[in-house]
């Protein structure tokens, strides 16, 4: 017993149901836009949570910050992703598959790859934090393709994930045509003509 009369251990029994209850939520968003999309119900978000409509609010007060939140488990993926790639003795086709992860995740269901757009350009997200960690993973990706000579040297990293960005958007609603788009964005960023599929 604490000094104000409460129990540390049942605080932490609370903090600990409140983690469980972030994480349900989450696995329910996920499983549940996955089938409906982005717009589905919230309501049926907590339903499959097995958790009260009050508790999905006190946890994500906007369906924005759900989003969000996903997104930031998807960003940290894509670091540790970047992080595995860096070693990599093929630093383009290591970028190629950096980049198509990052497609497969802000496309994960309908209506992410907006979200995803808009975090990538608003400093002041939520998700900053993530998003800075994932764009330095694919940061380093990038310069040790371009220094392999793999990406031509006036390229950017940001307009490159910029069109990443763009492909998952429009390849929504098409997934298998996002790898033909940027099997041709990375023809156009290659030094020289030859382009080619398996080199950025």
């Amino acid at each position: 017993m604490t000094s104000d009369g409460t129990s540390r251990p049942r605080a932490r029994a609370e903090r600990a149901d409140v983690r469980r209850n972030r994480a349900r939520l989450l696995d329910a968003a996920r499983e549940v836009f996955q089938r409906e999309g982005a717009g589905a119900s919230l309501e049926a978000v907590a339903r499959r949570a097995e958790v009260g409509i009050g508790t999905l609010y006190r946890h994500f007060p906007t369906r924005q910050d759900l989003l969000e939140a996903l997104l930031a488990g998807a960003y940290d993926d894509l670091a540790a992703r970047g992080r595995e790639l860096a070693g990599s003795p093929a630093p383009g086709d290591a970028l190629l598959t950096w980049l198509r992860a990052f497609i497969a995740q802000v496309t994960a269901f309908r209506g992410l790859a907006a979200s995803a757009v808009v975090s990538l350009r608003d400093e002041r997200s939520a998700l900053l934090e993530p998003s800075r960690a994932m764009r330095a993973a694919g940061q380093r990706l990038f310069a040790r393709a371009q220094e392999a000579g793999d990406v031509a040297p006036g390229a950017d990293f940001a307009d490159v994930l910029r069109l990443a960005g763009a492909i998952a958007t429009v390849t929504e609603q098409e997934p298998a045509a996002a790898d033909r788009l940027l099997a041709l964005a990375a023809g156009g960023v290659a030094p020289g003509t030859g382009g080619g599929t398996d080199r950025p």
